[in-house]
């Protein structure tokens, strides 16, 4: 599973955050360092585990292991971050309005993540093990994006500095994926395959959480804004940007079906590593996010030269490419090779698909309609997007990977990854018949004709 993609915070919110006394805006060092590492900390439980669940989930289907899950398991697991990104625009919301300082909430939420996980941990059902899970990313989520609100609260008129501290939340996800993948088997003196397959990545994210939701105390005092958006006033702003931008309303109907192949490799790519015997997995993979480091770096300078449309295009192709790379991957020689071109690939995928949707619909929202337009992407992307995703390859993984009847799963992953490919083509397909491929700038930008 790849990081989270929670919705940014709500653009009324940040701006009302440049007027609220109670918050100092003179940035210093050393608040740059306590929010780039609550920001840090806060991705390293969801790295610690999420990208090593299908590897346990496959080692205990069926008759292996435990024989807790079904044929579809891991793709119907894939629901809960789904739901947890329906429902968090809208968590968000109300958060915003609270009553609570969002350190504490920070707090409670990281909690809640812990207990949770500790239920997951000695769950005998694997429904029971779905539910808690659904239940886990409804706060797993929103703490997300409240690190993102009290960065922005708290930088102020200095949001230039917030990438930086972003970047430090991929730099967390990397350090998990490391600890699980290599550091903790080398120390235990044990294969890699024997921890991922384990509930221990579980059990390390629930000290994870708890070391976060201590330190989040000890943040800058982040009172409630008293004037976040009500319901009436998103659903407002979500009708009134649906009606008058139709050219919007199809980039995110693009959008929904750009991201309803991310889910292949968001949750099978740990458990793809491991079953073709490539030792290290988690730390493999890694290596998208090392990748997505640049992306970003590189982005603002791609949207200026090429225009946020073809930058979405090209994160789509990546898409197909790395599916086809992995459908012929193998641990050895060249198809060794293609494992890595479609593991580096995610930080393609990543960086130009969703944060260069982000940055499209942001800057074609009013300042009115802002807080509408991010939680209507949310939704549909890691929301929608995902949830079919999900039950897409729920279907997929009972097919082609683990089909009722067999004493020893298959593993087609040939079959598997064509597939999402193949969903990477036709998003392609309705991105030209609904959005085309020329060149358009964004609001404020350059014309096409002064960028060559």
């Amino acid at each position: 599973m790849s990081e989270p993609v929670p919705p940014p915070p709500a653009a009324d919110q940040t701006q009302d955050a440049a007027t609220d006394s109670t918050i100092t805006h003179q940035v210093d060092l050393r608040l740059l360092v306590r929010l780039s590492t609550v920001m840090f900390l806060q991705f390293v439980p969801p790295g610690l585990w999420t990208v090593t669940l299908s590897s346990y989930i496959g080692a205990n289907t069926g008759s292996a292991g435990s024989g807790m899950f079904d044929s579809a398991f891991v793709g119907i697991a894939g629901i809960a971050g789904a739901i947890g990104a329906l429902v968090s625009p809208l968590l968000f919301g109300a958060l915003a309005d609270s009553w609570f300082r969002t350190e504490r909430m920070i707090a409670v939420m990281n909690l809640a993540c812990a207990g949770l996980l500790l239920l997951m941990v000695s769950a005998e059902s694997q429904w029971w093990f779905l539910l808690v899970m659904i239940a886990y990313y409804q706060f797993s989520v929103p703490a997300i994006t409240l690190n993102y609100s009290i960065s922005l609260r708290h930088l102020g008129g200095q949001r230039q500095y917030f990438p930086a501290i972003r970047v430090s939340g991929t730099v967390g996800w990397i350090v998990a994926l490391w600890v699980v993948g290599s550091v903790v088997p080398w120390w235990w003196q044990q294969s890699s395959e024997s921890l991922e397959t384990s509930l221990w990545p579980m059990r390390f994210a629930v000290i994870a959480h708890l070391v976060v939701a201590v330190y989040s105390l000890t943040l800058p005092k982040t009172p409630p804004l008293g004037s976040a958006s009500s319901w009436r006033r998103l659903l407002d702003g979500s009708f009134q940007l649906l009606s008058s931008q139709p050219r919007l309303v199809r980039f995110l109907l693009v959008s929904f079906f750009a991201t309803v192949p991310a889910q292949f490799y968001n949750l099978f790519a740990n458990l793809y590593l491991n079953q073709l015997g490539i030792p290290h997995a988690a730390t493999k993979l890694s290596g998208g996010q090392i990748v997505e480091i640049f992306c970003m770096l590189a982005l603002p300078m791609l949207l200026y030269r090429w225009g946020p449309k073809r930058v979405f295009v090209i994160g789509v192709m990546a898409w197909t490419v790395r599916y086809v790379s992995l459908a012929y991957g193998d641990a050895s020689g060249l198809p060794l090779l293609l494992v890595w071109v479609g593991i580096l690939l995610h930080g393609v995928c990543y960086v130009f698909v969703y944060i260069t949707g982000f940055i499209y619909v942001d800057h074609a929202a009013t300042p009115q309609t802002q807080s509408a337009a991010q939680g209507l992407l949310a939704m549909v992307t890691t929301g929608l997007g995902h949830l079919v995703g999900s039950l897409l390859t729920g279907w997929m993984q009972a097919r082609y990977l683990t089909p009722p009847g067999s004493a020893v799963p298959p593993y087609d992953w040939h079959s598997f990854f064509l597939v999402g490919a193949f969903g990477g083509l036709l998003s392609l397909g309705l991105f030209w018949l609904l959005m085309g491929f020329a060149r358009e700038v964004m609001p404020g930008e350059i014309e096409p004709d002064e960028a060559v």
